[in-house]
């Protein structure tokens, strides 16, 4: 699990993806976790990093867009609602393959942008 910590870590850092889109497959091929409490332990590990990052901001003494903060933090908690509505609604073989899907339309995304 270690080298699959370091290994998201690194592609986190490297591709600038988010956490989940990496930490969520880790966790089910290497740890035998079920999709709905890894995407749970992936959100809760975001969270950690965001507050860490916000922290880290404060404490240097640089301010942050509350405005901006502010919004990003109501659509993320309702986006968090209504993906915890779905998410209970389908089985476990349905989600990772929305979570595949939605993995797959991110990757042709960025090589659209990239190739362009």
């Amino acid at each position: 699990m270690v080298l699959a910590g370091v290994a998201t870590g690194v592609l986190s850092g490297l591709f600038g993806v988010g956490g989940g889109f990496v930490v969520v497959p880790a966790l089910v091929l290497f740890s035998g976790m079920g999709i709905h409490r890894a995407v749970a332990t992936s959100l809760l590990v975001i969270a950690l990093v965001s507050a860490s990052g916000v922290a880290s901001k404060v404490l240097a003494g640089e301010g942050l867009a509350a405005g901006v903060t502010g919004l990003f933090v109501v659509g993320g908690v309702a986006g968090l609602g209504l993906g915890t509505v779905f998410a209970r609604r389908l089985s476990p073989v349905k989600l990772q393959k929305a979570f595949a899907a939605v993995i797959v339309v991110v990757a042709v995304f960025v090589i659209v942008k990239n190739v362009a």
